[in-house]
């Protein structure tokens, strides 16, 4: 199993592998590999290829995605945007060329629309998609993926 990202999925990742190293998550005959945004720049298709093929993971959870508040996405607009392509695209071709069997991309994403209720919750993420384009990068790109993954036989949750 493979899981690379950036630092704001740091406690996720804390968490997967106390539960894999410390409570006996994983199955017997299983390798967890835990990697960083320090092994490999998913942005970079050579990086990426170059990680996957020394690892040859089955499976990959992907958490990879680069976030960084408000005023951040609203100055780097199209670097958010498109980081997160390259990264997901990426992350889905190298995971396709060392033959995953199961890739899992989790969403994590801030957004800001200008008039909403609270709390928000992943039913609205849709809704504001048509209405505030900062912070949305991350949800769209992983949505974005996983309708790939839906719509690829290789790739069913079946």
């Amino acid at each position: 199993q493979m899981n690379g990202q950036g630092e704001h999925t740091a406690p996720l990742r804390v968490a997967i592998q106390h539960v894999v190293r410390e409570e006996g998550g994983a199955k017997e005959g299983e390798e967890w590999i835990f990697l960083s945004s320090k092994d490999a720049n998913l942005m970079n298709m050579d990086e990426t290829r170059a990680v996957f093929e020394k690892h040859r993971p089955t499976h990959v959870i992907h958490l990879a995605a680069m976030v960084g508040g408000l005023f951040k996405n609203m100055k780097y607009n199209l670097d958010f945007w498109r980081n997160n392509i390259y990264m997901n695209d990426n992350v889905l071709q190298a995971s396709n060329e060392v033959g995953a069997v199961k890739v899992v991309s989790c969403l994590s994403t801030c957004i800001f629309p200008d008039k909403t209720t609270y709390p928000i919750d992943e039913t609205m993420v849709k809704k504001y998609i048509y209405i505030c384009s900062v912070g949305l990068h991350v949800a769209v790109c992983k949505q974005w993926l996983t309708s790939l993954l839906f719509q690829d036989s290789r790739w069913s949750t079946s």
